[in-house]
């Protein structure tokens, strides 16, 4: 968790009585609902802008994890400190957008099953345009 949205979290957190999970990692849920011995979970985003961004490097492992939660937006003032208002999502309202992003990267995906067997080792140099490497990341 990026230490700057800690104290963001921790007021939504505050303010819509949620749980921090246990062991909490980056990778899991942000917040818990307990209502009548459910635990609902939450994503949580903040921006400081007029949208919110995903996630740098994204990936099926991030579809996984937000499939099945609830989401709160909370939006800011430029300077990140006063709390401008907050947005609601339920699982049903985020389920087309989750979906849309799956096939995006599902593309991305079958590339990369696909295409070593179809290209040589100097196109590949071409291609990337450094030459030819010991290794490639």
């Amino acid at each position: 968790m990026t230490v700057q949205d800690d104290p963001r979290e921790n007021e939504l957190i505050q303010l819509f009585n949620l749980e921090r999970p246990v062991n909490l990692t980056r990778s899991r849920t942000d917040a818990i609902l307990i209502l009548n011995e459910l635990k609902i979970p939450f994503e949580l985003k903040s921006t400081t802008k007029t949208y919110v961004t995903t996630v740098r490097d994204f990936r099926q492992e991030h579809i996984k994890k937000w499939r099945g939660k609830h989401w709160l937006f909370r939006f800011y003032e430029k300077g990140g400190k006063i709390l401008k208002y907050c947005l609601y999502a339920s699982r049903k309202m985020m389920a087309p957008w989750i979906s849309e992003k799956s096939a995006y990267v599902a593309l991305d995906y079958k590339l990369a099953q696909l295409i070593p067997e179809l290209i040589s080792i100097s196109l590949l140099y071409e291609i990337v345009c450094w030459g030819k490497r010991s290794l490639y990341t």
